[in-house]
């Protein structure tokens, strides 16, 4: 069975009913605020796993500097941990920030039927030369421990294999830390030869919007969705020919 982690600040009931309900997909939520009491959501979503990773265990194994923020540890850094090192039994897992939208797991489960063996699957990514997004963040600020040439994209929703979360952890072993997601997965994968695609479900995973709510459709995934309402409005109208079964 393969693994989704949700990567959120604290846990919301909308997403946790929604994900409760999964039977193809093991469900993990990372929870980034360790003070966030869990107890009712325990209680009640039996399906899900809800994890807190401290902070320490994040630098002493060298996951750290996910992304750019005044803190050294977020959610990502814990996610790429604990299923780094604390969590290594399954062959794929995808990671979604919790602003991502996707019908149902079915949505997931047809991407990976069509993506059997590939080691990374997310949107488009660009080398630092002809990187698009070049001036929203800073290459200077990023220290990778390869040499040029580097990748970036927009890595909100990614799946991964086994094989990438090892390269991962080596590298945060040697190296001491890890560095921003939307160079991490792309870089590591061209730079270690490993199998990887852009499937056209990924087009709308972006840093702002680039679609239409009217023509949010099931098969795809979008990002960002911030507004959890829309979800709901989403899974209960979206027409009837592009349900998948």
């Amino acid at each position: 069975m393969n693994i989704l982690c949700i990567i959120a600040n604290i846990p919301e009931k909308r997403w946790c009913v929604f994900l409760n309900s999964f039977k193809n997909y093991k469900v993990y939520i990372i929870v980034n605020d360790n003070e966030y009491d869990l107890t009712e959501y325990i209680r009640i979503y039996k399906n899900i796993e809800f994890i807190k990773i401290d902070d320490s265990k994040c630098i002493s194994n060298g996951y750290t500097n996910c992304e750019f923020s005044n803190k050294l540890i977020n959610g990502w850094d814990k996610a790429l941990y604990y299923f780094g090192v604390e969590n290594t039994n399954y062959e794929f897992i995808w990671f979604m920030e919790d602003d991502v939208f996707f019908y149902n797991e079915a949505t997931l489960n047809e991407i990976d039927i069509n993506y059997k063996t590939d080691d990374l699957l997310s949107n488009s990514y660009y080398s630092k030369t002809d990187n698009i997004r070049q001036n929203l963040w800073n290459w200077d600020d990023i220290n990778i421990a390869y040499n040029e040439p580097y990748y970036s994209g927009s890595m909100n929703s990614v799946r991964v294999s086994k094989k990438m979360m090892n390269i991962i952890k080596n590298y945060a072993i040697k190296n001491k830390k890890i560095f921003y997601i939307e160079a991490l997965f792309p870089t590591i994968a061209k730079k270690n030869n490993l199998i990887y695609s852009n499937p056209t479900e990924f087009f709308y995973i972006q840093n702002s919007a680039n679609y239409e709510r009217k023509d949010v459709n099931k098969k795809n995934i979008y990002h960002p969705e911030k507004d959890l309402n829309i979800h709901l409005y989403y899974r209960n109208h979206l027409i009837p020919h592009l349900i998948i079964q």
